[in-house]
């Protein structure tokens, strides 16, 4: 019985639901329609403005470092390296194990957005960062 309901019902929905996406790109048409040169030229600006604020952020993320994969060789670096970045991934390694001799992630120049780091476990020490015994 639920099954001829939804049968009945799912196809008035869809309709309603087309009609109502139709609806709105016939009024972005229109609006696009109704634009004069002056409309267009603002429309211009504003989208290279948005580029070069774009193209600005990028810029700024590259000169403090992102899209790299650093190796950081203290904690002082390290605490001055991460503060400015608002997206950081480190990997903390050992040299002793497999898993320290990642190279490059393989999307680390990808995303500038996001600086990329690796320390060496032992080089923040004596701050509860480490739980591991002293002598590895």
């Amino acid at each position: 019985m639920e099954d001829n309901l939804l049968a009945v019902k799912m196809p008035k929905v869809l309709e309603q639901s087309a009609k109502l996406v139709e609806e709105q790109v016939d009024a972005q048409l229109a609006k696009l329609n109704e634009m004069d040169e002056d409309d267009l030229e603002r429309l211009k600006e504003r989208r290279l403005e948005a580029l070069k604020k774009a193209q600005k952020q990028k810029q700024e993320w590259l000169s403090k470092g992102h899209g790299e994969y650093r190796d950081i060789s203290s904690e002082k670096d390290f605490f001055s390296e991460v503060k400015d970045s608002k997206n950081v991934v480190c990997h903390f390694y050992r040299n002793s194990t497999f898993s320290g001799n990642l190279r490059e992630p393989p999307t680390a120049t990808q995303r500038s957005g996001t600086k990329f780091t690796k320390v060496e476990k032992k080089t923040i020490r004596g701050r509860g960062y480490d739980s591991d015994s002293e002598d590895d």
